[in-house]
Order: C-alpha cells, then sequence, then structure tokens
C-alpha cells in the first residue's frame, strides 16, 4: 500500500475499520429512540400539554438545549469516528515499518523507506515526539508529558456537554422550587372560606405543581439521555487515546531511541 492510497480519500471502509463507526452507530440508535419518543408524546399531546402548564417555559428551555446537545453529540460522534479510522490506519502503518521515522521538508511524517502518514491525531503526536527526540536532555525519550496535554485536548471536546448533563437537574431543580412558590403563593391570598374562593385557590395550585413536575420531569429525562450519549464519546475517546499512547510505546519511541542510541 502507497503513501498515496494512504492519504487519499476514503469513503468505504475495511472490515477492520468497522468497529471504528460503532461510536456513530449507538449515537444513531439513540437518536432513533428520542425521534420515536418525541414523535409519541407529540401523538398522546403531552408536548402541548407541558408547554400549557409550564408557566416558567423552563421546560421548552430544557427541551431545545437538549436538541442542541443531541446534536452536538452527533456532529462529536462523526467527528471521533472519523478520528479512529484514521488512527487506526496510521497504526497499522506504524507497525508494518515502525522505523526511520522523520519530518519531511513539508512537515509531514514519514516511516520507513519514506512512506508518508496520513494527516490525523496519531500523526501529530508522532510528530510532537520525534520534535522532542531532536532535543536530548541526556535522558530516556518521555512522551508524557505530550499525552497528558492530549488527552486534556480530547476531553476538551466534552467539556459543553459534561457542563450540560450536570446542569439540566439543577434546571429542573429551579423549576420545582418555582413551581412550588406558585403553588403556595395563592393560599396567602384566601380571606373567606367560600367554595368559589377555594376552587380558584386550588387551580391556582394545581398550576403551580404542574409547572414543577412538568419541569423536573423534562430535566431529569434530557440529562438521563445526554449521560448516555456522552458516555458513548467518552469510551470513543478513551479508545482513541489509548490508540495513540500503545503506538507510540510500542513502536516510535523505541524505534527513535534506538537512532540516537
Amino acid at each position: 500500500m502507497t503513501g498515496g492510497e494512504l492519504s487519499g480519500p476514503r469513503v468505504i471502509v475495511t472490515p477492520f475499520e468497522l468497529r471504528d463507526y460503532m461510536l456513530l452507530l449507538r449515537w444513531l440508535i439513540v437518536a432513533s429512540l428520542i425521534v420515536v419518543a418525541l414523535f409519541a408524546v407529540f401523538q398522546i399531546g403531552l408536548i402541548d400539554t407541558m408547554i400549557e402548564v409550564d408557566r416558567t417555559y423552563l421546560s421548552t428551555l430544557v427541551t431545545l438545549v437538549f436538541l442542541g446537545a443531541t446534536v452536538h453529540c452527533g456532529v462529536s460522534a462523526v467527528t471521533i469516528s472519523r478520528a479512529l479510522n484514521v488512527a487506526r490506519r496510521i497504526a497499522r502503518t506504524i507497525r508494518k515499518s515502525p522505523t526511520n521515522f522523520r519530518i519531511n521538508e513539508n512537515g509531514d511524517v514519514t516511516v520507513g523507506d519514506g512512506m508518508v502518514l496520513p494527516a490525523g491525531v496519531l500523526t501529530d503526536h508522532v510528530r510532537n515526539v520525534i520534535v522532542k527526540a531532536r532535543n536530548p536532555s541526556g535522558e530516556p525519550l518521555d512522551h508524557s508529558l505530550l499525552m497528558h496535554a492530549l488527552a486534556d485536548q480530547l476531553r476538551s471536546r466534552l467539556q459543553v456537554g459534561v457542563f450540560i448533563v450536570d446542569a439540566l437537574p439543577k434546571v429542573g431543580l429551579v423549576g420545582t422550587v418555582i413551581g412550588f412558590i406558585l403553588m403556595l403563593a395563592p393560599i396567602r391570598g384566601i380571606d373567606s372560606f367560600d367554595p368559589l374562593t377555594l376552587r380558584a385557590a386550588m387551580a391556582d395550585m394545581s398550576s403551580g405543581m404542574a409547572t414543577a413536575l412538568s419541569v423536573t420531569l423534562t430535566a431529569l429525562i434530557g440529562s438521563i439521555v445526554l449521560k448516555l450519549q456522552y458516555y458513548f464519546l467518552e469510551i470513543g475517546t478513551i479508545e482513541l487515546h489509548s490508540l495513540i499512547a500503545e503506538t507510540t510505546d510500542m513502536y516510535v519511541v523505541p524505534a527513535l531511541q534506538a537512532e540516537a542510541a
């Protein structure tokens, strides 16, 4: 397989790369279930009821944030899946010829007899390790700091999702508190116990309770489903990081140390 074949566009993947799309397939399954669930609750009128009873409109806000975060999960799933595909091709190329790691005049990383590695997260890390190896300090080559920096870079893609997952239950709690305030406020205005006054007060109290339950339920369900989606993304990110660490420790670093000896 030549460098041009490796760096060219790939639409159909090999059987070895099919598992790299498991992350995307998992997200598609969850997204499909979300669409079906939204259609079902819309058909039975729960969405209209939620909008009608929620006087704070927090349920609508939570729903919009949830849908936006789901789209973000989908985009991140595609990005991480592509990065895994490229990283696995790069790792297989390095395993076939784990010698003569160089950076050419164009900034590309070459291995073996000059085979150019395709652009990717693993190639970028190998380039950084090669640059670090050019500045020997008399100690064994250690790329642990580079791996920590890479881990932080990969985790940064998930920080938005982690914040949203953590914030949704708190928004639900705020909705609960506001709902109870709306529920208890009519009691202060009761100055007589005639049936009409009590009926109006009970209606206002029911509206406040409905608001509290609507926001709480929406926030909790949204948080749980988003937690599942970002858990899948975390698994893919950990797999990508582990692949880069394994390839670098087993093939790149020993080859660079042997050349420097």
